[in-house]
C-alpha cells in the first residue's frame, strides 16, 4: 500500500513539473510571434529603423534557439504578406508597440540566478 502511495505521488509531482515548462514556452512563444509580427509590418511598410530595433530585440533579450527562430520567422512571413491589405502604421506607433514587446520578452526570458 505505501509503494502505491509513494507511485500515486511521483506521478502526480511529475505531471506538475512537466506543466510548467510548457507554459513558460507558450508564453515566450506567443511574445515572439508578437515580435515577429511587428518585423512583418515593419518589413512591407519599409520602416528600417524599426526593423533594426526588432533585430536588436530578438538577438538580446530571446534565447538563441532554432525553435524561437523558427517562430519568429513565420510570424514575420505571415505578417509580411497580410500586411498589403491592412494601412500601415505610423513609425512611432510601431516603436511603441516594439519597446512594450521588448520589456516583456526580457522580463519573460530574464535570466535565472
Amino acid at each position: 500500500m505505501k509503494t502505491t502511495i509513494h507511485v500515486v505521488i511521483l506521478l502526480v509531482l511529475s505531471a506538475l513539473f512537466a506543466i510548467a515548462p510548457a507554459r513558460a514556452a507558450d508564453a515566450g512563444n506567443a511574445l515572439i510571434t508578437e515580435l515577429g509580427a511587428a518585423n512583418g509590418v515593419a518589413l512591407a511598410c519599409k520602416h528600417t529603423a524599426n526593423m533594426s530595433a526588432i533585430k536588436a530585440v530578438m538577438i538580446h533579450a530571446v534565447p538563441k534557439t532554432r525553435a524561437y527562430g523558427e517562430v519568429f520567422e513565420a510570424a514575420t512571413s505571415e505578417s509580411f504578406l497580410s500586411q498589403s491589405s491592412e494601412p500601415c502604421p505610423s513609425a512611432t506607433d510601431l516603436s511603441a508597440k516594439v519597446d512594450g514587446i521588448e520589456a516583456r520578452l526580457k522580463a519573460h526570458f530574464k535570466p535565472q540566478s
